[in-house]
């Protein structure tokens, strides 16, 4: 029994095609690999929603918006007026955010609008060019059959904000 150990480790330690170090370090170990680093983002100029989700996240330098409905932050209830009020009210509460988070409109590199109705879409995209005048996002849109609250729509973001 002895003799055939002796003769299986000879015959893996001197196999031609293999070698004690690989050249390239597997997936596993990834000596030039930071590990990310992700911080809860919340602030007082945006709601705060007694419920289990956080304003944002960020991962590294990526944040990640919760999506937000047209709730003013000092009364919790959905702004008045409709679509376009509500707009606004939602990028009011990103801007605050992302100034949390270190950020501006500027870093945002992905937009979702969720509508609950597409004939309301060049209102939203008008208000939406004020936010974002240039070097546009990008953006997907859907409809949906309803949003909490009533609203008429939600927006969700993700956005790069380089602190260097």
């Amino acid at each position: 029994m002895r003799h055939v150990l002796v003769v299986l480790l000879l015959l893996c330690a001197f196999q031609p095609n293999q070698t004690r170090r690989r050249k390239t370090p597997c997936s596993r170990h990834k000596p030039y690999c930071k590990p990310v680093t992700k911080k809860i983002i919340e602030t007082d100029k945006a709601p705060i929603i007694p419920l289990p989700f956080s304003q944002a996240v960020l991962a590294g330098n990526t944040l990640y918006m919760s999506g937000q409905l047209g709730v003013d932050p000092v009364t919790l209830q959905l702004v008045p007026g409709g679509l376009i009020p509500e707009t606004e009210q939602i990028f009011k509460n990103f801007r605050a955010v992302l100034e949390a988070a270190g950020g501006s409109l500027k870093d945002v590199v992905k937009v979702t609008v969720f509508l609950t109705d597409l004939r309301e879409y060049s209102a939203f995209n008008a208000v939406y060019m004020k936010y974002f005048p240039k070097d546009f996002p990008a953006r997907s849109s859907c409809q949906v059959v309803a949003i909490s609250q009533g609203a008429q729509l939600e927006v969700d973001a993700i956005a790069v904000i380089d602190k260097c």
